[in-house]
C-alpha cells in the first residue's frame, strides 16, 4: 500500500516537468518492437496509441501473454503511475509478462516516454 502511494506521488510530481521530446527518443529504444503509429499491428509487442487509459491486455490486434489478460480482466487499466511501475520493472510489477525489456532505470526517461505515448495517439474512451 505505501508501495502505491508513494509511485503515485512519484509520478504527480514527475509529470509537471515531463518533456514528450525527449520521450520521443527515449521510446527509440522500444521500435524494434512497438509502435504508436495508428494501424501499425505487425511487430513483435503491442501498438502503444493510446495505451494510456487502456484496460491491460486489451488491444484486438494483439496476442497478449495470460498475465497480462489475466491482470486485464482483474481491472488493470494503464494509468501513468502503473505505466511508470511497469517500465521500472516489468516482470517485478506484472510476473510472467512476454516483454523481453528489462526496464527503464531513470524516472526521468519513464516519465517523458510515458508522457510522450500519452501525447501519441488518442486516450480510449472509458467503458463502463
Amino acid at each position: 500500500m505505501w508501495l502505491l502511494a508513494g509511485g503515485a506521488v512519484t509520478v504527480w510530481c514527475a509529470t509537471a516537468g515531463a518533456d514528450p521530446a525527449r520521450g520521443e527518443r527515449v521510446y527509440q529504444r522500444c521500435v524494434a518492437c512497438h509502435s504508436v503509429v495508428a494501424g501499425e499491428d505487425t511487430l513483435p509487442g503491442p501498438n502503444l496509441r493510446g495505451v494510456v487509459g487502456r484496460r491491460a491486455g486489451t488491444r484486438p490486434s494483439f496476442r497478449f501473454s495470460p498475465a497480462l489478460i489475466e491482470a486485464g480482466a482483474r481491472g488493470l487499466v494503464w494509468t501513468r503511475a502503473r505505466l511508470d511501475a511497469y517500465l521500472a520493472d516489468p516482470q517485478r510489477f506484472l510476473p510472467g509478462t512476454e516483454m523481453g525489456m528489462p526496464g527503464l532505470r531513470e524516472a526521468v526517461d519513464r516519465r517523458d516516454v510515458i508522457d510522450y505515448l500519452e501525447k501519441s495517439g488518442p486516450t480510449p474512451r472509458r467503458t463502463p
